[in-house]
């Protein structure tokens, strides 16, 4: 077994049991908990830990939390911690791999992610009160970033704009219930992806198009195709549905009886991506 996780698949998989590289301390309220900073002396049980799981801090905990101990540990994973407001303490632990957030109503701004050049791998999920990014423009050394809604459909942010300095990004999923200024180009600039994920409805199917013709076609995306077919049909309005065409207010349609639709959807966009990559100087939201 490796000694630590290194990706956040690793650190956020859900074992039967704990890998010893593991300082698992969730607690079972559904709310997180409320995490005491003498409950914190468990992590001197387990001095080897590389990785942390922990869920109930407040501010006061969390900051008792990287004075003590943080520089154990390589990767953290805050599991409901709603209270946290300021994450800037994480800044003292240049040696930080992995991070990754679910659920936090205060925080406002993420931290200078500068201070820890080691970061590879970033994750923040239903921050209700999150909105710019700007502060990812000092992660320059992030290769794997999800952010955005998990179980709550609220985060708005204002733009992906600072997603454009991350040249070592190879993997993004996000989602978004809204994208303020709508613009897609930021993810043209992502070149390195080699994973990339976002809701089928969150852009326009020509900016999707662009963004096809923009990224190495060696990038294999569900993301960037025409349809998503379902895996389990649904019943809407009498009638099956088991495609959905991709592209802001597109419909879910059957792929039987809407076959000449969905064709001609299907063409359209590949006429738009083979003019897209035709002409490099056409934007996403001009006529092609």
């Amino acid at each position: 077994m490796a000694p630590e996780p290194d990706s956040l698949l690793d650190l956020r998989r859900k074992n039967r049991a704990d890998p010893s590289w593991l300082v698992n301390l969730v607690l079972p309220e559904i709310g997180g908990g409320r995490f005491d900073e003498s409950h914190l002396a468990a992590i001197s049980e387990n001095p080897r830990a590389r990785a942390l799981r922990i869920s109930g801090l407040d501010q006061a905990a969390f900051e008792s939390l990287v004075a003590r101990y943080g520089t154990q540990f390589s990767a953290i994973e805050f599991w409901k911690c709603p209270r946290i407001a300021d994450l800037s303490p994480l800044e003292d632990l240049p040696d930080l791999q992995l991070v990754a957030f679910f659920w936090n109503q205060r925080a406002t701004r993420l931290w200078n992610m500068s201070r820890n050049p080691r970061l590879t791998g970033l994750c923040f999920e239903d921050f209700t009160r999150l909105h710019d990014l700007r502060d990812l423009r000092s992660g320059a050394s992030i290769q794997e970033l999800q952010f955005g809604d998990a179980v709550w459909s609220k985060s708005v942010f204002e733009s992906l704009q600072p997603l454009a300095a991350l040249s070592r990004l190879r993997s993004l999923n996000f989602n978004a219930k809204r994208i303020d200024d709508g613009r897609i180009e930021p993810l043209g600039e992502l070149t390195r992806l080699e994973a990339l994920g976002f809701p089928p409805r969150q852009f326009t199917i020509r900016q999707i198009a662009w963004l096809r013709a923009r990224l190495p076609a060696s990038l294999e995306s569900a993301s960037l195709a025409p349809i998503v077919p379902l895996g389990q049909p649904f019943e809407l309005e009498g009638k099956s549905r088991d495609v959905l065409l991709v592209g802001k207010r597109k419909p879910f349609l059957n792929s039987v009886t809407d076959e000449v639709r969905i064709r001609k959807h299907v063409d359209e966009f590949q006429q738009m991506v083979d003019d897209f990559r035709r002409d490099p100087t056409l934007g996403p939201s001009e006529p092609v």
